[in-house]
Formats: C-alpha cells, structure tokens, sequence
C-alpha cells in the first residue's frame, strides 16, 4: 500500500489528474488483487538488460506490480514478454499493459478465438517467444495441434474442418496482417457469425499482438532457461517468410463501412496514445516519422523523403520484423533507451489505429 501511495503521488506530479483518469480506465479488467510477492523477481531480456526487482525506480515497481497482480497474472506471474522492455517508460508502460488487458478481457472472444488470432500475429513477426507462449496456451484452449502446425509452417489450415467461428477468426487475422485490409466478403461474414464486437476484437487482437511482437522482436527476447525442450525447439525453428510474403493485395472488393465501436478498448487505445504523444516522452519529428512509417506499410504509398534515425529504424523495423545492430545502437544514442520505448509504443498504437481503419474498410489516417 506504501508503494502504491508513493508512486501515485509521483504519478499525479507528472502526468496530473488528466493522466490518472487515463490509469484508471483498466480498473474494471482487474481481478481481485492476488498480491502475489514480486521482490525477488530477475526479468529477462537481451538488448534491454534483464532488470531486478531491487534496481527498479518506484514507478518501474509499480508498474511490476501491476502487471503481475492483474486480470493477465492468469498466466503471467513473472512478468515475461514485454514488460522489462516497457519498464524503460514506466508510466507509459502502465497504460500499455492495461490496453493490454483491455483487448484481452472486453474482447467478447473466448480464450481460444483470441488464441488464434494472437499466433497469427506471433507467427507473422515470427516473434520467437510469442510463439513458444501462446502456442502452449492455443493447445490448453483445444486447438488441435494440426491447426497450431499449420499455423507455424504459414499453411491455411484446413478451414472446412474448424468450428466456422474459428475459421473466420482466421480469415480476418489472415487479410489484416498480410493485405492490411479485410475484404468484404470476409467482414460480411465474420459479421453475421461474430457480431460486430468479436469482429472487432479479432482484428484488434490481431494488431495488438503484433505491437507486442515489435517489442520482443527489438529486444531479441530470450525464451526461459527451462523452457520444455519440444515448445523451445519448436519455437526457435520458425522460419521468416520472405519478404514478399509478407504482403499481398486484397483477394475481394474492400468497401467502406461503418466503424464498430467498443468504449472499452477505444478508451484504452486512446490513453495510450495520449501519453506517448507528448514531447517530454518524443521529440514531434520523431513522432511524425513514425507514423509516416507506419501509414506507408498500411496504405502502401511510396517511400517518405525521410531520413530521420526514427524514420529508419520504424521503416526497418516493419519491413523486415527485427532491426540490425547497427540500427539499434544508433537509435538507442539518438533517443536513449525511455524515448526508444516510447517509440517503438507509438509505433504500435498506430499500428493499431490502423488495423481499425482497415475494418472499416479505409486508408489509414493517423
């Protein structure tokens, strides 16, 4: 409670009421806090160095803490994935687990449906570690394992052989992560069997996941030193598509509709964004730069006369699903490691704004 009180304190010096409105959108995705102990935890990472409980800021606690007693502790109770990577901007980091929470828990999809479409997005980022998780968590919601090997393999599986809601939740994630649109064909249908909010959340989820996987794909996070020996090999023997894989045009007409609405994660998509847009947490040329990056990948327009470091390394980062060493490093000089984040958030935010414009059946605006 002690810790609570300080962080909050420092939190309302920083960001003022407005922000802590912002931190409290989460709230009704919280289950009953566990207070499960966090003071002895190691955290992986690998360009982000692993930090330790004891090393941490307040806010960085805090935001452990959070992390580890929310609705997610379900099965995460260690803070894997992101987290390390986002306790470089803590209070950013807050909202983006709490977006995180949001998606997940208002999504009206049931574990498995939201399992589909995050291996999806795990798999097209060939996000190594996204992939060891959530195939595990995909088996223990019933998908079959030829499902999941398809998947791996980056094969359609076989679709007249899945429950219907599982086959469209497959066709929404498929046109949004490889033709950034969703055909009207495929929305038609997703729609009459969905409805609009799981529809919704398919694609949501989708590229929510794949912020994620730009996080751990930066990061190079590692898998857990005793990772079962199958799920580990499985995972580190994914192969990258090429790069031409990674786009297609649209198969069907993609007509403009009307957005589907859900207050929920539209609050939270909008908090995070609010914090990261700020030039305290990012210089605004950096900031137009990368959403310049991101609306080329989503409405395919030609390259920006941009040659800005964040320029760069977004454009990198969504062409090729990883950046070099070199273009690290020059980033982490430019920005140092909290801008960096909050880059890499922008990033994901945006990607996002857009998977939802390309429901409704339009060009990205950001």
């Amino acid at each position: 409670m002690l810790l609570r009180k300080t962080v909050t304190a420092r939190v309302r010096r920083s960001f003022g009421l407005a922000a802590l409105a912002m931190i409290a959108l989460a709230a009704p995705f919280d289950v009953a806090p566990q207070s499960l102990p966090i003071e002895n935890i190691q955290l992986r990472g690998d360009r982000f160095r692993g930090l330790h409980y004891r090393e941490m800021t307040p806010e960085q606690r805090a935001l452990l803490y959070n992390v580890v007693n929310s609705a997610r502790a379900v099965t995460n109770t260690t803070g894997n994935g992101p987290f390390n990577t986002l306790l470089r901007s803590p209070e950013v980091g807050d909202l983006s687990q709490q977006l995180g929470n949001a998606i997940r828990f208002s999504s009206g999809l049931s574990g498995r449906l939201r399992e589909i479409a995050t291996l999806m997005a795990g798999r097209a980022w060939t996000s190594t570690y996204e992939w060891y998780a959530h195939a595990r968590y995909a088996a223990d919601e019933g998908i079959p394992a030829a499902v999941i090997e398809a998947l791996a393999a980056l094969r359609v599986p076989d679709l007249h052989s899945m429950p219907v809601e599982d086959a469209l939740v497959w066709r929404v994630a498929d046109e949004l992560l490889y033709t950034r649109r969703v055909t009207d064909a495929t929305y038609q249908e997703a729609f009459e069997v969905l409805g609009g909010r799981r529809l919704l959340s398919s694609a949501t989820i989708a590229a929510y996941y794949e912020y994620v996987s730009m996080l751990l794909n930066v990061d190079r996070y590692p898998l857990p030193a005793d990772a079962p020996r199958e799920a580990a090999e499985a995972a580190l023997s994914l192969s990258k598509p090429s790069a031409a894989a990674l786009y297609r045009p649209p198969a069907g007409p993609v007509t403009r509709r009307s957005a589907i609405p859900n207050e929920d994660t539209d609050r939270a998509i909008a908090a995070l964004g609010a914090s990261v847009n700020r030039d305290e947490e990012l210089p605004r040329a950096a900031r137009d730069s990368v959403r310049s990056a991101v609306l080329r990948q989503w409405n395919r327009t030609a390259p920006a006369a941009d040659d800005s470091v964040a320029y760069r390394f977004a454009t990198e980062l969504l062409e090729t699903r990883e950046v070099a060493d070199a273009t690290f490093a020059t980033a982490l000089d430019a920005f140092g490691e909290r801008r960096l984040v909050n880059l890499m958030v922008l990033m994901g935010h945006s990607n996002i704004r857009c998977a939802q414009w390309a429901l409704a059946g339009a060009d990205c605006v950001l």
